[in-house]
């Protein structure tokens, strides 16, 4: 008998202890509110047979007792009435009242400090997911590019999901203004990649931890991994530290691989507007490759349309934009527009760099 008490003792102090210490509260919200209805209910129907109150009068009774408003207009008369209202108003509805509307406030607290934490789930459908965080400047780069995602027509209202452990107290005030939101967090395993709806994302961003670390890479093959456990319709855009690592994150279900170029957040923006624009662009950023070159050389005055159809069916480049003759540097001018000028900016491959020779003749030839 002594084994059994001390069982039950033992039961019902872990009991108390979930209660101070669990964030279950709308299960306890929603038992305390059940507990007050049946309250209610027994002192309704005892008001009617005691003292003979109408169905209406015994419910004006009851709520204007729980909620101590007590208009005084309609009252309990007998002693059996006065009784009942006191055990099961006063002693207890008023008590299971005060404490709901406590747990209440208490809830709303929690999950707004959950939330700012990145311990809520989110539920997101057709988001941006971006997975890990720069160890260096990291909050600057995500402000960053959330900006630009802001300021982008066809990505302005999709939302943001950080998967990220590196901020333990929330997000930085000046991300979270801008519609991000965190869930704290390793990118360990299919319960964790889950958590952030992994699979109702319309775009999914690997990030490197850091850039001048080629061990970035194994963690991101290790994260596409993990992804290719999903079937996943979302675009994926991955970050490659070394260039021989590119083949392999595109093997491992990466859509789009680029340079962590951490001064440039539009680079992967354009990668999520338009695929394949991040390669172009990145081509522009080393020698063997394309880039831009400028060409000292006259501009008579000509359409401009007809002067870069010239020039590219000569094979001498691709013309981007010209310095006109009050030093204005225009970059892209309508076809029919009439330019005259003294330099020239061509896109030129590194193996095949045109004479500014051949390059003058081809611009002052008309016809």
């Amino acid at each position: 008998m002594l084994k059994i008490s001390q069982r039950i003792w033992r039961r019902r102090r872990h009991e108390r202890y979930i209660d101070l210490t669990g964030t279950d509260r709308k299960r306890k919200i929603a038992e305390l509110f059940v507990v007050l209805i049946i309250l209610a209910f027994v002192h309704l129907i005892s008001m009617m047979m005691l003292e003979g109150f109408s169905f209406e009068d015994a419910i004006w009774f009851t709520m204007t007792t729980i909620t101590t408003v007590g208009y005084g207009d309609v009252q309990a008369n007998s002693l059996p009435g006065r009784l009942v209202t006191i055990l099961l108003m006063y002693l207890f509805g008023i008590f299971l009242l005060a404490q709901i509307v406590g747990e209440v406030i208490d809830y709303r607290i929690d999950m707004k400090e959950r939330k700012r934490k990145g311990l809520w789930s989110w539920n997101m459908k057709n988001h941006i997911v971006i997975i890990n965080t720069p160890d260096t400047d990291g909050a600057r780069y995500l402000q960053a590019l959330a900006e630009q995602i802001r300021k982008t027509v066809s990505l302005e209202d999709y939302p943001i999901q950080i998967l990220s452990p590196n901020y333990p107290d929330g997000l930085p005030a000046e991300l979270a203004s801008l519609g991000v939101v965190l869930r704290q967090g390793q990118p360990e395993g299919r319960a964790k990649m889950t958590e952030v709806d992994i699979e109702n994302a319309a775009f999914i961003i690997v990030l490197a931890f850091d850039a001048n670390d080629y061990r970035s890479d194994s963690l991101t093959l290790d994260v596409l991994d993990q992804l290719e456990q999903f079937d996943l319709p979302g675009y994926i855009i991955a970050e490659g530290v070394q260039d021989e690592n590119r083949s392999r994150l595109r093997a491992h279900g990466a859509d789009a691989v680029l340079r962590p170029i951490r001064a440039y957040p539009e680079l992967l923006v354009r990668a999520m507007v338009a695929p394949g624009t991040e390669t172009i662009l990145e081509d522009l950023f080393q020698h063997q490759g394309a880039h831009p070159r400028r060409y000292e050389v006259e501009i008579p005055a000509q359409k401009w349309g007809e002067m870069a159809a010239r020039i590219v069916l000569n094979g001498l480049g691709t013309p981007l934009g010209y310095i006109d003759r009050a030093n204005n540097l225009i970059t892209n001018p309508d076809a029919a527009e009439l330019v005259d000028g003294s330099v020239l900016f061509l896109l030129v491959n590194h193996n095949r760099i045109p004479d500014i020779k051949l390059v003058e003749q081809c611009v002052t030839e008309k016809g």
